[in-house]
C-alpha cells in the first residue's frame, strides 16, 4: 500500500512544471503560502494577512522548521510533503489501531494492512471526479496536505486513548488531541463528536462499568478545552465561523445525506458492517472505532441543518473524513465474510496471510493506482503542466530575494496570494482569507496607497499594518482607473524597484514606499 501510495504521487507529479495545483487551485496556493511567510520568519499566529490571527498555525510552522527557515528550500521540498503524509496515514492506521491487549486476536497485522490498504487505496472511486467533491484522495493528500496531516495523527490518538490507565495517560490523550486542533481544528472537532458518541454508548450499554469511559472522555476533553481556550479565543476573533452565507446553505432537493451513504456503494455497507464487527468485539478499540464512524456520520447529517442556518461550511472535509473512516472501517467488513468462507473452501485458506492476500486479490481492480488517470480525472493536473509565467515568476523571485523578510505588500488580491505563496512576503489585503473585523479599514488603507498623492498622508496610512511595497498589475489598475502606472510612477513617495512583463499588456510592477 506504500508502493501504491508512492506509484499515484508519482505519475501525479513527474509531468508537472509547477508545483501541483500551483494557479488551477487556491486552496493550493493558500497553503503553500501559510509555509512560506514563516518560513520567512513571520509568526506562524497570523494568517498571510498580516496581523490577522490564524487558527492553524501547526503545518507552517512544521514546514519552515523542515526547511531550515528558508522559503527557497520550501519551494523544493513542498511536493514531497504530499507524498509524506500519503505514505504516513496507511503507516498510521497500521500502527496506530494495534489492539493494547496483546492476548486478542482482535486487530491481528493482516486486518490491519486490510484497513489500511482500503482507507488509502479504496476511499476513491473512478467516477468521483464528476461528482460534487472530486476525487478524495487528490483533494486531501495530493491538495491539502496540511489537512491531510490531522488523518495522520488520527489513528496515533485513538492509539493513546485506549491505552489510558491513569491522569498522566488523559493528560496526554488531551494534548494530542490539542494538537490535532492546532493541525486541523475540524478534525478536533470530529474526533471530540465522536468521544462524546463513545462515552454514551457506554453508557446506555453498561451504567455501572461505564465509569471509566466517561471519565476518561470528560478527562481528555477537559484538558484539551483548557489547553485551547487561547486557540478558541483567537478563533472566535480570527474567523467569523457564525456569519451567514446563502453560499453555505444546501440546494432544495440535495442529496446530501445520501452522497455519504447509498452513493458510496458497497464501500458503505462493508464500512457499516465492520463497524458492527468491531463493536461486538466488546474491546475498547473496537467501541471507540464504532463511536467515531457513528460521530462523522451524526455530523454529516447534523449539516442539513447547518444548510437551513446558512452556516454549511467545509462540507467538502466531513465528506473525505467519513469516506477514509468507512474505507477503513471496509477493511474488517470484507475481512470478516473471507474469515468465515475461506475455511470451508479449503483449511489450508484459514491462514490470516492467505485470507487478506484474497481479499487484497478481489479489491485490486477497485483500487487507486488501477484506474487513477489524472490527466482525465483532475483538472489540477492539467492546469499544472506548464510552468508559471515568466512574469509573475520574476516578480515573485524578487519579492522572495530583494526584498526585506518581514516587508509587507499591498496590491490586487489575487497576485498578493502569490506574493505570499511564492514570494514569502505577507499582505495588506489577500483573496481567499477570512473577513477581517478591521476589513473595511484595510480597505480604505488599500485605497489610500493607490490613489492617495499627499506622501505623508500615504506613510501614515500604510505604518500600522507596516506596509512597504505596493504591487501593480492590470487587474489594479481596472479596479482605480483612471489612475495609470505613469500616475503611480511620479508620485515622488513611490518608488519603481521592480517590472516585469509588457507595459501595455501583462506586467507587473513593484513599487516601495519611501
Amino acid at each position: 500500500m506504500v508502493a501504491a501510495q508512492a506509484y499515484a504521487w508519482t505519475v501525479t507529479n513527474y509531468p508537472l512544471q509547477r508545483l501541483y495545483a500551483l494557479g488551477p487551485s487556491r486552496d493550493r496556493i493558500g497553503n503553500l503560502g501559510l509555509a512560506q511567510v514563516v518560513a520567512a520568519g513571520g509568526s506562524p499566529l497570523q494568517t498571510t494577512q498580516v496581523g490577522q490571527l490564524h487558527f492553524e498555525p501547526f503545518w507552517g510552522l512544521l514546514v519552515a522548521a523542515v526547511s531550515g527557515w528558508n522559503p527557497e528550500r520550501v519551494l523544493v521540498l513542498y511536493p514531497f510533503l504530499s507524498l509524506v503524509v500519503a505514505i504516513g496515514f496507511p503507516l498510521a492506521v497500521y500502527y496506530g489501531l494495534r489492539s493494547p491487549d496483546r492476548d486478542t486476536e482482535s486487530w491481528s497485522p493482516w486486518e490491519r494492512a486490510l484497513m489500511a490498504g482500503f482507507a488509502a487505496l479504496l476511499s476513491s472511486f473512478p467516477l468521483d471526479y464528476a461528482g460534487t467533491f472530486r476525487v478524495p484522495w487528490a483533494r486531501t493528500f495530493l491538495l491539502k496536505p496540511n489537512h491531510a496531516l490531522g488523518l495522520v495523527l488520527f489513528p496515533l490518538f485513538l492509539a493513546l486513548f485506549v491505552r489510558i490507565r491513569s491522569w498522566r495517560g488523559r493528560v496526554a490523550a488531551g494534548l494530542v488531541l490539542h494538537l490535532l486542533g492546532w493541525v486541523f481544528v475540524l478534525h478536533m472537532a470530529y474526533v471530540s463528536c465522536g468521544l462524546v458518541v463513545f462515552a454514551v454508548l457506554s453508557w446506555l450499554a453498561d451504567r455501572d462499568k461505564a465509569g471509566r469511559d466517561v471519565v476518561d472522555v470528560a478527562g481528555v476533553l477537559g484538558i484539551n478545552v483548557l489547553v485551547v481556550s487561547p486557540y478558541l479565543f483567537m478563533l472566535l476573533v480570527g474567523y467569523p465561523f457564525l456569519v451567514r452565507y446563502p453560499g453555505y446553505a444546501l440546494q432544495d432537493g440535495s442529496t446530501h445525506v445520501l452522497e455519504a451513504t447509498l452513493a458510496t456503494g458497497a464501500l458503505f455497507w462493508l464500512g457499516v458492517w465492520g463497524a458492527v464487527v468491531a463493536h461486538r468485539r466488546g474491546d475498547r478499540l473496537g467501541r471507540l472505532w464504532t463511536a467515531q464512524l457513528m460521530g462523522a456520520f451524526g455530523v454529516w447529517v447534523a449539516y442539513l441543518g447547518l444548510g437551513a442556518m446558512h452556516l454549511a461550511r467545509e462540507r467538502d472535509e466531513i465528506f473525505y473524513g467519513l469516506r477514509f473512516l468507512v474505507a477503513a472501517s471496509a477493511g474488517i467488513g470484507a475481512g470478516d465474510p473471507a474469515s468465515r468462507l475461506t475455511p470451508m473452501l479449503s483449511p489450508r485458506l484459514a491462514a490470516p496471510a492467505v485470507k487478506a492476500a484474497a481479499v487484497a486479490l478481489l479489491a485490486l481492480p477497485f483500487s487507486l493506482p488501477y484506474w487513477w488517470n489524472p490527466a482525465r480525472m483532475d483538472p489540477n493536473f492539467a492546469g499544472s503542466l506548464t510552468p508559471v509565467q515568466d512574469t509573475l515568476r520574476t516578480a515573485m523571485e524578487f519579492l522572495r530575494r530583494e526584498t526585506e523578510p518581514r516587508a509587507v505588500v499591498a496590491g490586487d488580491l489575487d497576485l498578493t496570494r502569490w506574493a505570499a505563496a511564492l514570494g514569502a512576503r505577507r499582505s495588506l489585503l489577500a483573496g481567499g482569507m477570512n473577513v477581517s473585523r478591521d476589513w473595511n479599514e484595510r480597505w480604505r488603507v488599500m485605497d489610500t496607497l493607490v490613489k492617495g498623492e499627499d506622501g505623508a498622508a500615504v506613510r501614515a496610512a500604510a505604518a500600522p499594518y507596516r506596509v512597504q511595497y505596493l504591487l501593480v498589475d492590470p487587474a489594479l489598475l481596472a479596479r482605480y482607473a483612471p489612475v495609470t502606472l505613469a500616475d503611480l510612477e511620479r508620485r515622488p513617495h513611490l518608488r519603481r524597484v521592480h517590472f516585469s512583463g509588457d507595459p501595455d499588456g501583462d506586467f507587473i510592477a513593484v513599487f516601495r514606499l519611501i
